[in-house]
């Protein structure tokens, strides 16, 4: 089978993150050069004593916090929007601003968002303490992480979730650079989140 080539080369230009202990790429690379055990045993999480409970975790900071009147989210979508989609959200902005680029610019652009995610926790835990809600849906169906990120920032490029469990993330950055060979968009969001909101989950 022949080779394709293609005229033109694909870049990483901007990039952003939220790791444990790290609220950002920097302090990421700073923990790791020196030594910082990023996985901690405390209860911030969830209560130790809990049965058969993992002791060690590794945290996310400040979770709780999202700005949402920053991005145009109603506050009663607010308080039942998954976590991950929170972080998604100021991440992108983020990746955007360190690319040298005024996320205004973007607006209208054919820009693809592809996003590694799987599981609906939120989904789970907002329905049982929430009651009957018309944000639910919206808020944490994984469908919908790629769309939400497209709308807020007028992406007009392909959008879409993936989930093959760890590979997520991976092919997310797969599919984006064959859409941008395939002239579907003409640059691309890529991103893969997960988190640890349940603690069952943990003893998977």
């Amino acid at each position: 089978m022949e080779k394709k080539t293609f005229p033109f080369e694909i870049v990483i230009s901007g990039m952003s993150g939220r790791f444990p202990e790290s609220a950002n790429l920097e302090e990421f690379r700073d923990n790791l050069f020196n030594g910082v055990d990023m996985v901690t045993e405390d209860d911030r999480r969830w209560k130790g004593e809990m049965f058969e409970m993992p002791h060690r975790m590794g945290k996310l900071k400040e979770l709780d916090k999202f700005d949402a009147g920053f991005f145009g989210v109603h506050g009663k979508q607010t308080n039942t929007m998954d976590p991950r989609l929170r972080i998604l959200l100021e991440v992108v902005h983020e990746a955007v601003l360190d690319a040298g680029v005024n996320p205004t610019s973007i607006r209208g652009s054919q820009t693809g968002v592809f996003i590694g995610a799987g599981g609906e926790e939120a989904r789970f835990i907002w329905s049982q303490t929430e009651g009957s809600s018309g944000y639910i849906t919206t808020g944490c169906s994984m469908s919908m992480f790629a769309n939400r990120v497209s709308f807020n920032f007028d992406f007009k490029g392909p959008s879409f979730p993936i989930d093959t469990a760890c590979s997520s993330g991976l092919l997310a950055l797969q599919q984006a650079v064959l859409a941008m060979r395939g002239g579907l968009c003409d640059a691309a969001i890529v991103a893969s989140v997960h988190t640890c909101i349940e603690p069952e989950t943990t003893l998977q």
